[in-house]
């Protein structure tokens, strides 16, 4: 069970919880899942005209463990306040009501991608290479901030309704110095864990995440795991002597350059593995011509990535203070700074119509960029189906 003890006292609670920011404009609707520290609900956040689909992550800090409070919590809280990138969920505003955190976040319409694989099989090799190619933009600017997430995985990999993939879920990311061995916590999904986590000892959270990256492309083209899950024992040992392989189908219809960037990512060794630019300059990335080179947005967010003042992430947030009756702003309400395709394209017929073809902003695509991520979804829906 969540947060509740009884039935009567979860229907107060949530009555309560769900009414307790309608004078903010967040009007919180269905419940969509339960996290091992929160539960997530659909909510429409109206500001005069405006009407937002969001959701919202409900983190009562009395009924978690103090170790998430004092350390994690802290943690999440302080990195999803800095980060914004195209292929990152980004974060709307976080309010607190005594003891109780809500975090708002822009809703991804077609789910997570894990069931999306489950729905619509192993993905073809062209779309996986896009949306493979989005999270690892997002890991590379996460890293360029001296950022590591530390639970990349099919379930907190989301996609929009227009096809684009964004990396969600900061509760186990941190900040990390510049020495090799910079995590030890155990962290990461069992399935998505590296070897070198698996054996309990320091390891480099950067290689950790590409190991979990390889992972995730796996699933993309496999629809199943590389590894054996049930037995841990069992699992360290097939990694260690790499002994996976791609299903049958599969096998046969793939190219070779994406059969040497997964061997290369699943690498025991963490020395050995590839890095994140190794893998965006693939020679599998580079069979798309039209991703060899980043979009205007791509390029601005990394070199924000690489400007940032690195000394920021010392101060992490203070503890929360849960004797205030008032609703505690923690993070304002912030537009995204990416747009959609959709948005995009509006903004710039807008911009057009008002200004007779004036330049558009800085922050949306030029129009041979734009072609990249106008449909993720290929030519056709058939390239959706299993291989």
């Amino acid at each position: 069970m969540f947060l509740f003890n009884n039935k009567t006292t979860k229907s107060n609670k949530e009555l309560s919880k769900t009414n307790i920011l309608k004078s903010d404009g967040y009007i919180i609707l269905d419940h969509i899942s339960n996290g091992s520290y929160g539960e997530v609900r659909h909510v429409k956040y109206i500001q005069e005209d405006n009407e937002l689909n969001l959701v919202v992550k409900i983190i009562d800090t009395r009924q978690t463990s103090k170790d998430y409070v004092s350390k994690f919590l802290p943690r999440e809280l302080d990195i999803i306040r800095q980060i914004n990138h195209p292929y990152i969920i980004y974060t709307h505003s976080i309010l607190q009501k005594k003891a109780v955190l809500f975090v708002f976040m822009a809703f991804a319409e077609r789910g997570d991608l894990l069931q999306y694989i489950i729905d619509h099989g192993a993905l073809k090799e062209k779309q996986a290479r896009i949306w493979f190619r989005q999270v690892a933009l997002a890991v590379q600017y996460l890293h360029t901030m001296e950022i590591v997430h530390r639970d990349i995985k099919c379930e907190n990999i989301l996609i929009t309704e227009h096809y684009t993939v964004k990396l969600t879920d900061f509760g186990f990311s941190k900040f990390v110095s510049s020495k090799r061995l910079n995590c030890s916590t155990y962290c990461c999904s069992l399935g998505y864990a590296p070897p070198e986590i698996l054996t309990t000892r320091p390891y480099d959270g950067k290689t950790s995440d590409i190991w979990s990256l390889g992972v995730v492309l796996y699933v993309m083209l496999n629809k199943k795991m590389p590894f054996n899950r049930k037995n841990m024992k069992l699992m360290y040992k097939q990694q260690v002597k790499r002994d996976w392989e791609h299903q049958p189908s599969v096998e046969k219809i793939i190219s070779e350059n994406v059969k040497l960037c997964i061997d290369n990512i699943l690498q025991p060794e963490p020395r050995k593995r590839w890095t994140i630019d190794q893998i965006l300059d693939s020679d599998w990335i580079k069979m798309n011509r039209r991703l060899v080179n980043m979009t205007e947005q791509e390029s601005f967010a990394l070199v924000e990535a690489l400007n940032q003042d690195k000394t920021v992430y010392q101060k992490h947030l203070k503890k929360i203070k849960a004797d205030r009756s008032d609703t505690q702003q923690i993070l304002g309400k912030r537009s995204p700074r990416f747009f959609s395709i959709a948005q995009q394209l509006e903004s710039i017929s807008s911009s057009n119509r008002e200004t007779n073809d004036r330049n558009t902003s800085k922050y949306m695509l030029k129009r041979s960029q734009r072609i990249v991520h106008t449909n993720n979804t290929l030519d056709n829906k058939n390239d959706l189906t299993k291989n």
